[in-house]
Formats: C-alpha cells, sequence, structure tokens
C-alpha cells in the first residue's frame, strides 16, 4: 500500500467513527429532550391531581355538612 492509500483509509476510519459519535450523541439529545419532556408532564399531572383531591375534599365537606343540616332539621321538623 502507499502512502495514499493509508490515508483514504485513515480518512474513511475517521470519517465512521465522527458517523458513530454523531449518531450518539443525536441519541443522547433526543433521550434528553424526551426525559424532560416527561418530567414536565410529572409536573403537570401532580398538580392537577392535587387539585382534584383538594375539589372532592371541598365536596366531601359540602355534602357533610348537607347531611348534617338535613338530619337536623329533619330531627327539628
Amino acid at each position: 500500500m502507499e502512502a495514499a492509500d493509508g490515508r483514504v483509509i485513515l480518512f474513511l476510519v475517521i470519517a465512521i467513527a465522527l458517523f458513530i459519535a454523531g449518531r450518539r450523541y443525536q441519541t443522547l439529545v433526543a433521550t434528553r429532550q424526551a426525559w424532560r419532556d416527561a418530567m414536565r408532564l410529572v409536573i403537570a399531572r401532580r398538580q392537577v391531581a392535587a387539585s382534584a383531591t383538594r375539589s372532592m375534599l371541598w365536596m366531601a365537606v359540602v355534602s357533610g355538612f348537607v347531611l348534617w343540616l338535613v338530619a337536623n332539621l329533619n330531627r327539628l321538623m
């Protein structure tokens, strides 16, 4: 092999190595983006769940008060 053939092989090896590194970097970026989006969804879902829980508790308090009021009014009449 001449020196030019060695340079071509070296160029091909460097090109393949850069391609593999680029694909791994692209996968890393895509994974990081998916993770970040998932974390945003978890926070949003947690806030929605907390809001729904508060609403259910308030409805339980109001329902309990109405039941207590009806029981007491029934006893008075």
